[in-house]
């Protein structure tokens, strides 16, 4: 029972679009900017995925690219001065970046008005105390997935695979926001399959492949793979999805399952941004 990202990020769209059209009516064309630094074909694709979806939605885009060896306070002097416009919406800083720069005061640099990702120090901190302006777009695109299974989450049990800063973290604060009894997994965990056997939902963020075969997950079980690999210029998710889908379980694939909604949740965001400076 494959869950069809696409159409959930299609249903995310349009909603963001109508938010543009409003935005662009009083005369503000709002943009996202992303910092590329170095050179990675993965995230070349990334990159060029939010831009074809950003002019699709009616944003303003700008790719800033910055050599591998830039200095780090050169590039957070850029991040800062653009942070200034006012047609500024949301500010992305394409991860990973090169090993001598801090991801963590880069990215702390960024105010929660144009920190469309959700990841700097203040924006995070918002999540624990459940008054963030966004969310981190792949945690909650994890959501936008239980919303639209009809999933009540109080009470579930989830497990988490995964503790990044780009889905773990977050989506953990999320989910104990919802009332959800959650298990975290790492590296260090023993016995994952015994505990994702006792899961309601599986939500994999590890990027390994077929790291959830079907002999960790129960009958009915709901995954979510937020995994990425690549091989041999393939991208691979987390789950082993065939599998799965003929034992029955709800799972996401790869690709068109949490990728699509994403990049949705993150220009929904920049159009929340967007609206907060024009105080609609």
């Amino acid at each position: 029972m494959l869950i069809d990202g696409r159409r959930i990020a299609e249903k995310i769209n349009k909603i963001t679009a109508a938010k543009v059209k409003k935005i662009l009516k009083r005369g503000f064309r709002p943009t996202i900017t992303v910092f590329l630094v170095g050179h990675r074909s993965e995230s070349e694709i990334y990159v060029r995925q939010k831009e074809r979806l950003a002019k699709k939605l009616g944003f303003g885009f700008e790719l800033k690219r910055l050599p591998a060896k830039v200095k780090q306070n050169v590039l957070i002097a850029a991040i800062l001065r653009l942070q200034l416009k006012k047609t500024t919406s949301g500010i992305i800083v394409q991860l990973p970046l090169p090993k001598h720069l801090d991801p963590y005061q880069v990215l702390s640099c960024l105010k929660p008005e144009t920190d469309i990702d959700c990841l700097s120090d203040v924006s995070l901190g918002r999540l624990i105390l459940a008054n963030h302006i966004v969310e981190p777009p792949t945690a909650g695109a994890v959501l936008e997935i239980l919303k639209d299974l009809r999933i009540n989450l109080a009470g579930k049990k989830i497990v988490v695979i995964g503790s990044g800063l780009l889905v773990g973290k977050p989506l953990v604060m999320l989910l104990m926001n919802e009332r959800a009894t959650v298990t975290v997994a790492n590296k260090a965990t023993k016995d994952l399959s015994v505990i994702c056997r006792q899961a309601d939902i599986i939500i994999s963020g590890a990027g390994q492949k077929n790291l959830i075969k079907p002999n960790m997950v129960k009958k009915g079980a709901v995954v979510i793979d937020a995994g990425f690999s690549f091989q041999q210029g393939k991208a691979f998710g987390d789950a082993d999805v065939a599998g799965l889908n003929k034992k029955g379980a709800r799972v996401t694939p790869t690709p068109g399952g949490v990728g699509p909604i994403t990049v949705a949740r993150l220009m929904y965001n920049a159009a929340v941004c967007a609206e907060k400076k024009l105080k609609f």
